[in-house]
């Protein structure tokens, strides 16, 4: 390790203390110094306008073609001038001269002109052979990437990536100050604490959730996601003083690619022990094995060797233990959404749209635990969600809050409940046809859409296994020849299409205005299962498991099974 404090090349920043070794790289604590010279290195990188430094050099905002030698250097040059201008600015007026620096921060990022601080990752060498200096070189690559095309308040944030002559690539990343989750379940275990309360952990999941539902929007998969690559912002001093500190998650390391070390493998999908690539799917699982080792305070197998743990990972029986067997004060519906995101089988487990919306709906309602708040209490907070909801036109979520609310009303007295019913009647009265366009769209999904979903599990489940992907009693059958050909029972293949398609025209004939963006998601999701069925029956004629008996295939003809 090298003695610092140290400087990286033209004095952009100065390295003062090392924190820690992080996936593919040294973490250090680090001072801006020559600001000029980064705002140059982030538009010589295509990602800042030159324009901004006075120089009239296109901008492509990172799409175009590289900048040529005669650009790069155009841009440097510029750039020492402004850091000898600042230096000189300084001498004669400080006050002045911080403004300056100030507004070269802010080319870089808002944030950094409140909240200078900084950490440099700079890359690993590594004492192995050619082979895990590339891979680590990989590894830093590919986390810098993406965080590159992410911002988000619950993502570090990635400022820039430099060259260093000495030390290769250094990214120099937002600095958080605040423990890990990974240091907090641990210090409470420890200490004899016990595991983190409810309420936080619902917290956390709501943000994380949210966090990657961005990410995945933007094409970026997490891979590496763990308690350890989650850090809390310590509140600031006014947070402490006021007792409401906000608790802000902050995500990294992503698209590193994993680790093999015991403490990450237990968070690894089953999928990815298997030799598969990074998903969604993989993301969702290491999320609901985050929340159950912060629920309970225990991983999900004993830290065994590493072979030992990939073993129980890809053995078919279940988890070992359920949420509420270590933490039975768990209400139900929060033990659902954990054990729904960290289900062994990809094609069971929720995607990370579902579990959005359960965390959602959890955290509005506060029910983490069987003695969470009154049902009037709970009810005021889904009515309050639904008056917000219907504010922005998504109906379809204003009514879902209203419909819980409703069920949380029921037993509550009149005379405890009087002023909460009456909200809950001038909100049902006021946006009566939303709600009712609403139940039309539940109603197509319940009857078309959800028998669908369970359907396609079953036969993506087979083809999983290699088995036949339809029954010969799901196979349909002709009669006669030639013209007096009929079908005498349809395929299960047709009973999808039909319903499929029936959700479509159905969808059509409620107006979208009255429903909100779930609309589009409903005919999305009914167009999608109808590729899916098309694409799940080539495969079957792919491996000559055909869909018809007794007779010889013709087109395939749509229709319900009787």
């Amino acid at each position: 390790m090298v003695r610092l404090p140290i400087s990286l090349d033209r004095g952009i920043a100065v390295l003062e203390q090392y924190i820690e070794t992080a996936g593919a790289g040294h973490v250090f604590k680090a001072r801006l110094e020559n600001v000029p010279a980064l705002v140059g290195e982030l538009m010589a990188a295509g990602e800042a306008d030159p324009g901004l430094i006075g120089l009239n050099i296109p901008f492509a905002f990172g799409r175009g073609k590289p900048l040529d030698e005669e650009q790069l250097r155009a841009i440097r040059r510029r750039a020492d001038e402004l850091w000898e201008e600042l230096r000189a600015l300084a001498a004669r007026d400080a006050a002045l001269a911080e403004e300056q620096r100030r507004r070269y921060l802010r080319i870089i990022d808002n944030r950094l002109a409140s909240n200078p601080g900084v950490v440099v990752k700079v890359l690993r060498r590594g004492e192995g052979d050619g082979a895990e200096i590339r891979s680590f070189a990989a590894r830093f690559a590919r986390e810098d990437e993406a965080l590159r095309r992410l911002n988000h308040r619950n993502i570090l944030r990635r400022y820039a990536c430099i060259v260093d002559p000495r030390f290769g690539p250094c990214a120099v990343h937002e600095r958080v100050s605040g423990k890990t989750l990974e240091q907090i379940w641990r210090s409470r275990m420890e200490r004899g604490q016990g595991p983190l309360p409810l309420a936080a952990v619902a917290h956390v999941a709501y943000q994380v959730a949210h966090a990657l539902a961005y990410a995945h929007s933007q094409g970026v998969v997490h891979g590496d996601l763990r308690p350890a690559n989650m850090q809390i912002e310590e509140p600031t001093e006014e947070e402490r003083i006021s007792g409401k500190a906000k608790g802000i998650v902050k995500i990294s390391g992503f698209g590193a690619g994993g680790s093999d070390s015991r403490d990450a493998l237990v968070y690894a999908a089953p999928e990815i022990v298997s030799g598969l690539g990074p998903t969604t799917a993989t993301d969702v699982y290491q999320l609901g094995t985050t929340l159950y080792v912060l629920v309970t305070g225990r991983y999900p197998y004993e830290l065994d060797s590493p072979e030992r743990i990939r073993e129980q990972l890809l053995s078919q029986d279940p988890h070992p233990n359920r949420v509420h067997h270590l933490r039975p004060d768990i209400s139900s519906r929060f033990e659902a959404v954990i054990e729904a995101a960290r289900e062994k089988d990809p094609i069971k487990r929720w995607p990370l749209e579902r579990v959005v919306e359960a965390l959602t709906q959890l955290y509005a309602s506060k029910s983490f635990s069987l003695e969470s708040g009154t049902r009037t209490s709970i009810a005021e907070e889904l009515i309050e969600r639904a008056q917000t909801n219907f504010t922005l036109k998504d109906y379809y979520r204003g009514a879902e809050a209203m419909a819980l609310a409703k069920d949380f009303l029921k037993s509550v007295p009149i005379e405890r409940g009087g002023e909460v019913l009456q909200r809950y009647d001038e909100l049902s009265r006021r946006y009566e046809k939303q709600c009712k366009a609403v139940e039309s769209v539940m109603t197509v999904y319940r009857k078309h859409i959800a028998p669908v979903d369970r359907v396609m599990e079953e036969l993506y489940r087979r083809y999983g296994r290699g088995e036949p992907i339809l029954r010969d009693e799901e196979k349909g059958i002709l009669q006669g020849d030639g013209e007096q050909m009929v079908v005498s029972r349809r395929s299960l293949f047709d009973w999808i299409l039909r319903h499929t398609s029936d959700a479509i025209r159905e969808l059509s004939a409620i107006d979208p205005e009255m429903v909100g963006p779930m609309h589009r998601r409903m005919v999305d999701r009914a167009s999608s299962q109808e590729v899916a069925a098309s694409d799940l029956a080539a495969k079957a004629l792919k491996f000559g498991d055909d869909f018809i008996s007794g007779q010889p295939r013709p087109p395939a003809r749509r229709g319900r099974p009787r």
